[in-house]
């Protein structure tokens, strides 16, 4: 019982942590809170753009590294995360440890200043505010044939290839193709 105990406020304290750290609020507050995407969405998501092994897959706001795991280990590609909060950014590399993870890469950076111009896949769970922000950054950096997933949102400023609901009452996953 005070074993339980012990953990219980070891977890509770990590929760204030990583919610109210500063850089986890920045962030929150300017693309998007940290809100995991369900491992099936990001399966799915994946297998709708085609992701093929050796290819590069880029998380914008990667949070706790999971889809990263589910990119390389899945799908043998080759993954960068980028997450600005420190508090996940030090979880998500844990986590890619512990999952004896290779060739996947973790940037503590702000993914608004990240070049993107060697992703061939862009997997985006962030807010519609942070994709105004990234409108023109897409436009001069993802080379032509990228192609950018989104999951609950779509970007508004191209058309989706596909729109996909997956599963009754869950996000939709929308897939654009980079034509120029």
């Amino acid at each position: 019982m005070i074993l339980f105990a012990k953990l219980f406020i070891v977890i509770i304290v990590l929760f204030f942590l990583v919610c109210f750290s500063p850089t986890t609020l920045k962030a929150a507050f300017t693309t998007s809170p940290f809100m995991p995407t369900p491992k099936r969405m990001i399966r799915k998501a994946l297998k709708i753009a085609g992701l093929k092994p050796g290819e590069k897959f880029y998380d914008l706001g990667s949070g706790d590294g999971r889809a990263l795991i589910i990119a390389e280990k899945e799908f043998k590609a080759f993954s960068t995360g980028i997450e600005y909060s420190r508090p996940l950014f030090i979880f998500s590399k844990i986590n890619l440890f512990l999952h004896r993870i290779k060739n996947a890469v973790v940037l503590r950076k702000d993914f608004l200043k990240t070049d993107l111009s060697k992703a061939d896949v862009i997997f985006c769970f962030l807010t519609p505010k942070a994709f105004v922000k990234l409108e023109q950054k897409f436009k001069k950096e993802v080379k032509p044939g990228t192609r950018i997933i989104t999951y609950s949102s779509p970007l508004g400023f191209w058309e989706p290839s596909s729109i996909i609901q997956p599963l009754p009452k869950r996000g939709k996953i929308y897939l654009y193709i980079k034509n120029n």
